[in-house]
């Protein structure tokens, strides 16, 4: 079995899913294999963090250019990756940050995107969540990537983002600090 199937398997667990469906999707698709972009255009796993600001209990969000709309930093894993690289290489490019100084994070969710996009080939994500506490201080923040960029209470947040994934994140945010 390929290293990413290995250490995808080891990360899903029921209880980091809002259901037993979406739980039995989620493995259902690790057996399916080619669990990357590049392996597999229209359906393939993805990694997502939401800073968490422990002391202000404030999320960070963004305005993402390409997604139209406010959602947690994140990307798609890419081919030879595991999820503790595709966040840091996340992190890095997206807010010039990295968690290294941090425990390792573990997730705190498992979900499932549809994608109705249809300038990306993109049909489906499989997305790994991780709370990364931080304040921010570190953020070297990539213009070319959002149009804006926000530190919010978690309910202001929710009133900003649509997506149902991330609002499962932000639901489920405080529970994991």
């Amino acid at each position: 079995m390929e290293p990413l199937a290995q250490v995808l398997q080891q990360l899903s667990e029921p209880k980091l899913c809002a259901s037993q469906e979406v739980y039995k999707r989620f493995v259902t698709r690790i057996d399916e294999g080619g669990l990357t972009r590049d392996e597999n255009r229209a359906s393939h796993y993805c990694v997502y963090f939401l800073p968490y600001n422990l002391k202000t209990q404030e999320v960070f969000i963004v305005h993402h250019k390409k997604a139209e709309q406010w959602l947690a930093p994140g990307g798609h894993i890419d081919e030879g990756e595991v999820p503790l690289q595709t966040l840091e290489r996340e992190m890095g490019e997206e807010l010039g940050f990295s968690y290294k100084s941090l425990e390792d994070p573990t997730p705190f969710l498992l979900t499932i995107t549809p994608i109705s996009n249809p300038v990306q080939p993109c049909r489906k994500h499989f997305d790994i969540w991780y709370g990364i506490p931080t304040d921010g201080s570190d953020f070297h923040i990539d213009p070319r990537e959002f149009h804006e960029t926000r530190w919010l209470s978690v309910p202001k947040a929710r009133q900003l983002v649509t997506d149902p994934p991330n609002l499962q994140a932000l639901y489920r945010i405080k529970e994991f600090f």
